[in-house]
């Protein structure tokens, strides 16, 4: 490639001591080192830094070179420009798949996601049209999915970053949970990720992770993007539940409930990496409140820090009194459900409490 290769890291903890941004890790990679066959150190043109995996992302580039030579025109993402038949500037001569621009049903602007997914869509709409039967390509919302060192991986529409990079003002929230009901055997984990318009409730995307089904609830999400849903109506979307698959409010029901909240006024969240950012900062005068009973810290772990707490949820209306009501309480539990429930009652009671999404579950990634 052309193109100067950047590499991207963020350290293993991003707490006290051990917190780094992208900005200052971004350098042209030289090299890496490795023994037995296994990676252990990458070399950048700034510093070496050890490593156990390296993942490579170089991007790709639509192949527009037959386009160039028969004069059509490409669009501004550097793919064939289509209009809504998938008829290049040349109304004799169609593209499709990987080297044609698609419009982002989210955004309204043109787009480029080169997936086999939509090069088969784009096929159906070529081949209708050239055979007599007008039909137009409502666009992509950018859904890609995969598998990597056991977690699953999903994404659909745009990010915060894109959002904000829009001008859009943005809600966000971090919810986990199992991808079957709690009771169930063999459940296992997912985070979903909403990204939604605060002024209009508008869902604009999701990223979700996990062991656990990740498939079922991007799609969900990618389905109510396609018909422009908001919140609202994911909130209040009649999906199907029985034990094996889920519970009984659905992961994406659950996330989508959490932004309404959000919205409402009635839940004050931090997320994990302000969190560590408000733990690392000069002159925090707080409280960690953790409301997990002993026994959940002792085998899941904690906050490592002089200004955590340990009060049970089960104790905490009792024995709130010897919280100081001059400090912020950043509250944490094992998923965020929680710790929500204390950040409301605690509220009601003139704390200016704040609950930390997506809880330990979360939090202990960061470590």
């Amino acid at each position: 490639m052309s193109a100067k290769p950047k590499f991207y890291v963020v350290w293993k903890g991003r707490r006290p001591g051990i917190f780094t941004t992208w900005e200052e890790c971004e350098a042209q990679v030289k090299g890496f080192e490795g023994e037995g066959g296994k990676v252990t150190k990458v070399i950048t043109e700034k510093r070496e830094i050890p490593a156990q995996v390296v993942l490579v992302a170089v991007g790709v580039r639509p192949e527009v070179e037959l386009a160039k030579a028969a004069g059509l025109e490409l669009g501004e993402t550097g793919a064939i420009k289509v209009d809504e038949r998938l008829r290049t500037s040349d109304p004799n001569i169609y593209a499709g798949g990987d080297c044609a621009e698609s419009t982002n049903i989210v955004t309204g602007r043109k787009a480029w996601v080169p997936l086999g997914s939509t090069a088969n869509r784009h096929g159906r709409v070529i081949g209708d049209n050239i055979t007599g039967h007008p039909t137009t390509f409502p666009g992509i919302v950018g859904t890609g999915i995969m598998r990597t060192l056991g977690t699953n991986v999903g994404v659909t529409g745009i990010t915060e970053t894109q959002a904000k990079k829009l001008g859009l003002e943005v809600i966000t929230c971090i919810s986990p949970s199992g991808d079957k009901s709690h009771f169930y055997p063999g459940g296992k984990n997912i985070t979903i990720k909403l990204v939604a318009e605060k002024s209009s409730g508008k869902l604009l995307g999701a990223q979700i992770v996990g062991p656990g089904d990740v498939a079922r609830r991007i799609d969900a999400v990618a389905s109510s993007l396609t018909l422009k849903a908001t919140i609202d109506d994911l909130g209040d979307a009649d999906l199907a539940y029985a034990p094996p698959f889920g519970s009984a409010i659905e992961a994406v029901n659950h996330a989508a409930n959490i932004l309404r909240n959000k919205r409402d006024g009635l839940a004050n969240a931090v997320g994990p990496a302000q969190f560590y950012e408000v733990l690392a900062g000069p002159g925090q005068d707080f409280v960690v409140l953790d409301i997990r009973q002993p026994g959940e810290l002792k085998t899941s772990g904690k906050v490592d820090d002089a200004r955590m707490v340990n009060l049970p949820l089960e104790e905490l209306r009792a024995r709130m009194g010897e919280l100081p009501k001059g400090k912020k309480l950043l509250i944490v539990c094992g998923l965020g459900s929680r710790a929500y429930e204390a950040q409301r009652f605690l509220q009601a009671a003139g704390f200016d409490a704040a609950f930390v999404e997506g809880g330990w579950n979360v939090l202990s990634r960061f470590k």
